[in-house]
């Protein structure tokens, strides 16, 4: 088939050229301003559309009228999209004859949106769902389904671990959802169909990775998991003054019970990392970096509190 390009992501490089050499042709190529964690930029895209003699486009309104008529005259017969920054509106998606397939990170029709997998694991569901749709013109992430799959979620699957999968999974999973869309008799999922409410996440910032400590242990868990890298972590602050990043952390083994004011250092674990409580429980903090260096102490005498300016030290 001939397919056009949409995007702004690795994976959407990594889905190109698996569909290339599986004999699809590249025809056109659209990108816009790439976040950092993309690892690429609109110099990898024009790369490709000259590897393809391709139409190469570097302009986020792809919705303009000489833009979709460009976009008609390449030819191609379907788009193929990841995380394009605006609405792809409905005579964009009506200009290519079996519209524009998009690879969605979450578990549709239930997650839709922004930063499913963190707030899957935020959550404490047992998978992440990865789809690939027909973009919907008109309701967000809610076009019928061509391919799918999904990856465990287990207590301790990070949000690294996620992108790892998704890096591999989403080449294969639109080479099968185009060789669908290919296949006679294929029916696609019909979302409405499913009966399932949909929830609507909206986007993480780095600041929404503060961690209140009155929360109970698991939560606390959750939210490092869901914020480490490839983001910027979750964080504290020491006795109010210097920030913390905690990148790694594990519920703690203990063999006794604990009374702690939340956010409390407590030593350290059996494992050798610091110990602190939370609202219900106990973390051990694997992996953590301070501002401006050293090593987060284990002493007992130090809290950790969600705000600069916090609990002060006790002396």
């Amino acid at each position: 088939m001939r397919i056009a390009i949409l995007g702004r992501t690795r994976w959407l490089l990594e889905a190109a050229a698996a569909l290339a050499d599986a004999g699809h042709r590249i025809v056109f190529v659209a990108t816009a301003k790439a976040a950092p964690e993309y690892g690429v930029d609109a110099r990898d895209f024009a790369a490709l559309a000259s590897r393809h003699a391709a139409v190469f486009l570097d302009d986020p309104a792809i919705n303009n009228p000489e833009t979709v008529d460009v976009l008609r005259a390449s030819g191609a017969e379907v788009g193929v999209s990841i995380n394009w920054p605006t609405l792809i509106r409905q005579t964009t998606c009506e200009a290519l004859p079996h519209g524009i397939l998009n690879s969605h990170s979450g578990d549709l029709p239930r997650y839709r949106g922004n930063a499913c997998p963190n707030w899957a694991i935020i959550n404490g569901e047992e998978r992440v769902g990865l789809c690939v749709h027909r973009m919907d013109p008109v309701e967000l992430d809610a076009g019928p389904v061509f391919a799918r799959s999904f990856l465990p979620l287990a207590d301790d699957t990070y949000i690294a671990d996620v992108y790892a999968w998704m890096a591999t999974e989403v080449p294969a999973l639109f080479l099968a959802a185009v060789s669908n869309l290919q296949r006679p008799g294929f029916v696609p999922e019909d979302q409405a169909a499913l009966g399932v409410r949909p929830l609507r996440c909206h986007p993480r910032r780095s600041e929404d990775g503060r961690i209140d400590w009155s929360a109970p242990a698991s939560h606390v868990l959750r939210l490092v998991r869901a914020s480490s890298r490839p983001f910027r972590g979750a964080f504290a602050f020491l006795d109010g003054e210097t920030e913390v990043t905690i990148w790694r952390a594990r519920p703690a083994a203990l063999d006794h019970d604990v009374l702690a004011v939340p956010g409390q250092i407590m030593g350290r674990g059996p494992h050798q990392g610091v110990l602190v409580a939370c609202g219900s429980g106990v973390i051990e903090i694997d992996e953590a970096d301070m501002r401006g260096g050293g090593r987060l102490p284990s002493a007992n005498r130090f809290r950790l509190t969600p705000w600069p300016g916090g609990s002060p030290r006790v002396v």
